[in-house]
């Protein structure tokens, strides 16, 4: 074995290595992994970097980036965008414009280049789908009001990238001419981005999906993932020729295939390839820094990531509340928002292969993007007990600043008793709400979904508007004179201020209780709950009974086996 070999083998065997084991030191530590990835890539560069091929390492960075953000556009559904037209794309744009001029102000003012500065300012002004994503599915609240606000949010920021990978190369070497001339420049390479994509996506739309249509007819899912791979090269290949950044390419491609009708396929086919490659690219962006390089710059990443934390829940959390949110939607869709995207590592990459950034920028963009994650993934895990505290230590000082809309302002107290009073009316509550209508039991909503509000308002539903967790608002809710207080809200924080709210207003009243997870089922039986209900549990309930009837299961013992299961599950 020549010595080029054994370094490929031995810089294979150390990516893979951190991989493995800052993914299981990641989910141990309940972090998100891509912490866990780079903080290994650290560790294992450092101490083995005279194993790494420096040159290896690129390359399969480089087409781990190309695949996530082939991946990212195959999953862009523009009816996605259509239901937030109205509100988030308008609010989502002003953000990035202003936290970027911000952060190019302020990195300016400490001595950085203008361009340099750019490349930064415009990385920590987008956020972490991804992230995003991930910690809100775990949690149950990816459909949630916060969830579907900052989910749409990251949407925009997403799809803001094209021009953004456009506009920013278009500025290097730029710096010192007259601003008239770089006006000029940025605009003649903004326009001919337009005409080459222009191009590229009208050729697409004609070519891809017949191409695809005539390979899938052959029934052979490795032609198939060839096919896949190849149509999303060429993409990068072809916009790296034409002078754009190859993963744009690839953006497009994704594109293009998320419009055909084997877009699902195509995802299924490439998604464990995106996968390998993209923990590749995290561990690989780990190894590229120096331990030494980071330590030396701690202070100014510290006091990066602090103004990212402070600019961006300012700038978000206002705009929220300007288009009508409740704080607390507001303040948990800024927190969600806070860590900084995946696409400052591209940036960083981006900006370090063309010259623009030094060795410090691109470890300071790298650090600064790393420290917000790591930071930021826990608050964004417990975002609902930190908006208690933040409302108990500020709580007094909000609502001059940010005044509730119109909506927020409350009829006189329902004149209604022994009614139920359902806390969250989406997905669960609005069901139990059409139940209950039906039968003529009287109700109360509390909910802060503006949208919501309105619409039960137009029906004639009682309905308050507000935080469920918040004492006052359940007792205008007349939760003292209700029978029955169902709360489908997910948050588990949530629920317990909702429980000591309900059971000091009226020690008699009949709570109701969803959970998302198994283990807070227990836990809120001890709080008082008289009934304890688990989606998933119950789902899984009402397929047992039908299959095992179609079985010929006789009804007695599916019903006793239906018992056997929810003694077991705490339930009984």
């Amino acid at each position: 074995m020549d010595f080029h070999s054994f370094s490929l083998i031995s810089t294979l065997v150390l990516v893979f290595g951190a991989a493995m084991a800052g993914g299981l030191l990641a989910k141990q530590l309940k972090l998100p992994t891509i912490v866990g990835y780079i903080g290994a890539g650290i560790v294992f560069g450092n101490v083995g970097s005279m194993l790494a091929d420096r040159t290896f390492l690129r390359i399969i960075g480089d087409i781990g980036v190309t695949l996530l953000l082939f991946t990212l556009g195959v999953e862009f559904s523009f009816h996605r965008l259509r239901r937030v037209l109205g509100s988030i794309v308008w609010a989502a744009i002003l953000q990035i414009i202003v936290c970027t001029f911000v952060f190019l102000i302020l990195f300016i003012g400490f001595g950085m280049p203008v361009v340099a500065a750019a490349f930064i300012a415009v990385a920590t002004a987008l956020s972490s789908t991804a992230l995003v994503v991930k910690v809100l599915s775990e949690k149950g609240e990816l459909e949630t009001v916060p969830g579907e606000v900052a989910t749409a949010w990251c949407i925009v920021q997403d799809l803001a990238m094209v021009p953004i990978m456009i506009l920013l190369p278009s500025l290097v070497g730029k710096e010192g001419t007259t601003l008239m001339g770089t006006l000029s420049t940025v605009g003649i390479s903004i326009a001919r981005s337009v005409v080459i994509l222009g191009v590229l996506v009208l050729v697409g739309r004609r070519w891809v999906p017949k191409m695809l249509n005539t390979i899938a007819v052959m029934q052979s899912r490795e032609l198939f993932l060839i096919a896949v791979v190849a149509i999303v090269m060429l993409a990068g290949v072809g916009a790296y020729t034409l002078g754009l950044p190859a993963a744009l390419g690839a953006f497009v491609a994704g594109l293009l295939i998320a419009e055909t009708s084997q877009n699902h396929a195509i995802f299924a086919e490439i998604r464990p390839l995106r996968d390998l490659f993209v923990v590749v690219f995290f561990v690989v962006i780990g190894m590229m820094l120096s331990a030494g390089a980071l330590l030396a710059q701690i202070g100014p990443i510290a006091g990066a990531t602090a103004a990212v934390f402070v600019v961006k829940l300012i700038v978000i959390y206002g705009l929220s509340r300007y288009l009508g949110y409740h704080r607390r939607v507001a303040f948990l869709t800024a927190t969600a928002l806070i860590p900084m995207s995946e696409f400052g590592f591209i940036l960083a990459q981006e900006g370090f292969s063309r010259g623009v950034l030094s060795q410090n920028h691109y470890v300071f963009l790298t650090g600064v993007t790393f420290g917000t994650i790591l930071l930021g993934a826990p608050i964004l895990g417990r975002g609902h007990s930190a908006y208690l505290w933040v409302t108990t230590v500020f709580g007094n000082y909000w609502p001059r600043i940010f005044p509730e809309k119109n909506i927020a302002r409350q009829p006189e107290q329902y004149p209604i008793r022994d009614h139920v009073v359902i806390c969250g009316y989406g997905r669960v509550g609005k069901y139990i709400g059409r139940a209950l209508e039906m039968a003529s039991i009287p109700f109360v909503v509390v909910e802060y979904n503006q949208a919501v509000v309105a619409g039960l308002k137009e029906r004639g539903i009682p309905v308050v508007y507000g935080d469920p967790a918040d004492r006052d608002v359940l007792d205008f809710a007349q939760v003292d004179q209700a029978r029955a207080i169902v709360i489908a809200i997910p948050d588990r924080h949530t629920q317990e201020m909702i429980i000591a709210h309900a059971a000091t207003l009226n020690r008699r009243i009949k709570i109701i209780c969803r959970s998302h997870q198994e283990a807070d089922v227990r836990h809120l039986k001890s709080l008082g709950v008289t009934i304890v209900v688990q989606p998933e549990f119950e789902g899984a309930i009402a397929i047992v009974s039908r299959i095992l009837g179609d079985f010929g299961v006789p009804a007695d013992e599916v019903s006793g086996k239906i018992s056997r299961l929810k003694i077991e599950h705490g339930l009984g």
